[in-house]
Order: C-alpha cells, then sequence, then structure tokens
C-alpha cells in the first residue's frame, strides 16, 4: 500500500513498500509524460525533489524574462556595462536594436537572424562582416545567461560563414623602401614615425594612434598597450630606428604620442589625406594602413618566424588568423626539417 505526500501537483513522493523494505518513489512531469524515479531514503528523495522544484522556480523565472522584457531593453543593459574598447561592437548591437527594437526576447529567433543575417548579405557585406555581426549579438544572449540564467541563444544554432575575403596585401622590397621615403617628405612630420612603427611592430592603427608618452619605456625599449582590440593588454618591443624617432618629439608628462595638429588635446585620428598623399607620391595602388600589419606579419615570415611567433607580434588570440602567412614559412619548414631529418637515412 503506498501514502502520497504531495508537494506539487506535478511533483510527489510514494512511500512503497517492497519485500525489502520501503522505498521512496519521486513522481514528476516533463514534457507531458509523467516520470518516477525510486530512492532507499526518504532523505534522498526529499532532496532530489527540493532540486526539482528550484529548477522549476528557476525555468518560470527565465521564461518570465523572456516574455516580458524587450530585445532593445536587454541590449541597452548590455551596453551599459560594456567596458570593451571596440566602436565597432556598439555599432553591431545598436543595429541589432534598430532591428528588433520592438520584440520581447523570446521572439528574437533564429528565423528572425538568419533572415537578418540574409538581409545583411545583400547589402554587400563580406563573409567576415557578417560573422561579426553573429558574434555581436551572441555575444548579448551570453551575458543574458548570466545575468538572468537565460538558456537562450539563438545565434549559437547559425553556422559560421566561411571567411574567404582576407587580404594578404603587403609590400616588396622595392615598395617598402619607396614608402619610407615618401613618409619622410610628408606635411605631417610624424606620418613618418607611425609608419615606421606599424611595420616594425605589427600594431593596428588605433593601437599606435591611441599612445601617450607614458606608455613608452625608452630604457627598455617598448611600448605598452593596455587594453587591445581582443581586450588583453600587449606589449610592443620597439626597435632602434623608432626609439630615435620618438625622442625627436620625446615629451614629460601623459600627452599623446600622435596629438593632433591643430587641437590642444587628442589624437590625430583622421590622418588620412596625408597617408593617401603618401601612396601617390609612392606610386603604390591597393594598399591600405592596415596591410602595414601585413607587411609586418610578412617579414618575419621570411626571415623564418614561426607562425606562433607571428600571432604573438601581431597580438592574435588564435594561430587561425596567422594562418594566411603560412605559405611565407616554407623556407623556415624547410630547414627545420633537414636540420631535424636531415641525415636519417645515413644513420
Amino acid at each position: 500500500m503506498a501514502t502520497t505526500q504531495t508537494i506539487q501537483t506535478i511533483q510527489t513522493i510514494q512511500t512503497i513498500q517492497r519485500k525489502s523494505g520501503k522505498r521512496f518513489r519521486v513522481q514528476f512531469m516533463k514534457d507531458g509524460r509523467r516520470i518516477g524515479k525510486v530512492f532507499n531514503r526518504k532523505r534522498e528523495a526529499e532532496l532530489f525533489l527540493a532540486q526539482l522544484t528550484v529548477d522549476d522556480l528557476s525555468k518560470n523565472l527565465t521564461n518570465h524574462t523572456l516574455n516580458t522584457m524587450l530585445f532593445s531593453d536587454a541590449c541597452f543593459e548590455y551596453l551599459a556595462q560594456y567596458q570593451g574598447k571596440d566602436p565597432s561592437q556598439i555599432q553591431r548591437v545598436n543595429y541589432w536594436v534598430n532591428e528588433y527594437s520592438d520584440l520581447f526576447i523570446r521572439r528574437v529567433t533564429k528565423v528572425k537572424l538568419k533572415a537578418t543575417i540574409k538581409k545583411l548579405k545583400s547589402e554587400k557585406k563580406k563573409p567576415a562582416t557578417l560573422n561579426r555581426y553573429k558574434a555581436s549579438i551572441s555575444t548579448i544572449f551570453s551575458w543574458l545567461a548570466d545575468e538572468y540564467d537565460i538558456e537562450c541563444n539563438p545565434a549559437r544554432e547559425i553556422k559560421q560563414l566561411s571567411e574567404n575575403n582576407a587580404r594578404t596585401r603587403f609590400l616588396s622590397d622595392s615598395e617598402l623602401k619607396t614608402l619610407l621615403k615618401a613618409s619622410k617628405e610628408s606635411n605631417w612630420e610624424r606620418l613618418y614615425l607611425l609608419v615606421l612603427m606599424a611595420i616594425t611592430t605589427g600594431a593596428r592603427r588605433s593601437e599606435m594612434l591611441k599612445l601617450k608618452w607614458d606608455n613608452i619605456d625608452f630604457n627598455n625599449q617598448t611600448a605598452s598597450l593596455e587594453v587591445t582590440k581582443n581586450g588583453f593588454p600587449r606589449v610592443l618591443p620597439l626597435t632602434d630606428e623608432v626609439i630615435d624617432e620618438l625622442k625627436k618629439y620625446r615629451e614629460l608628462g601623459s600627452g599623446n604620442v600622435f596629438p593632433h595638429p591643430s587641437k590642444l588635446t587628442g589624437y590625430f585620428r583622421n590622418f588620412d589625406k596625408h597617408w593617401d598623399l603618401v601612396k601617390e607620391n609612392a606610386a603604390i595602388n591597393v594598399f591600405r594602413f592596415h596591410d602595414l600589419r601585413h607587411t609586418a606579419a610578412s617579414l618575419l615570415a621570411k626571415n623564418e618566424a614561426t607562425l606562433l611567433e607571428i600571432a604573438e607580434v601581431l597580438g592574435h588570440k588564435s594561430l587561425e588568423m596567422t594562418k594566411r602567412y603560412a605559405h611565407l614559412c616554407i623556407g623556415h619548414k624547410v630547414n627545420l626539417v633537414n636540420k631535424v631529418m636531415g641525415g636519417i637515412a645515413n644513420g
């Protein structure tokens, strides 16, 4: 004979009399099905049932948030606490706000995301850009999971696109000499320093432009980047030539290494007219400032640096981004194989 202790309408503990003694069965409903689990001790059954109750309460709270919080409000909360330095992330989050401003979180589904990504693709966005948009909304759902215990992230259900649009344009030896010479003759006197630093460190444009003098360690010949695009600090080794150029403009205090020519504060963000003129004078076509970063990587690769070493210099979080330079490391691979395997047949 069984006596029943009801905890909830769908969750109960039953006392069962068997030949070997009393047993305690927990019964509960899940996805419309009745499920039972038997325990030897009543305390074990009660603990299990208590956990079911907590899980059920958590799910109800989660469902409440999913059904009552606007996606746009979630985005604004996310941006309010965002400490990253990537302005593109803010721009992308605001894009999603505009797309789904009147939807509750639960209504932002895989189907809707795929439709929006398809629309972005029709606007000639490249695969890498589409992946960044998907990553930005996935970050919002990940934040919601931590903040509101929401087990929902439709972006994770969408496959990454193959990023076959990576550019690896870099300067030839002759182009390198011509560009450095033209940079020295620029109307902006610090352009040569910026170009030289970009080629020898592989740093990103914004990382260098935001440098202040107290980030420069002349004794150890380094520049400290407090927060990079990847969210981690990094130290740039500086060559003797870069140090010599820096000394020409050396200042005390925490002023900008690349200050705006006509403003008392702030760095020189938009120097593109000077850069474009230098490229024109050097007769270098189809070349972005970011390609100086590729040039740094190519110089390292052609001088037998490993992919791991190149990734360390460029500040890549993984080797995936660095693999585009793998074909330039062939010489190093040949030397390595010959050093380790050469003469093995004579052993």
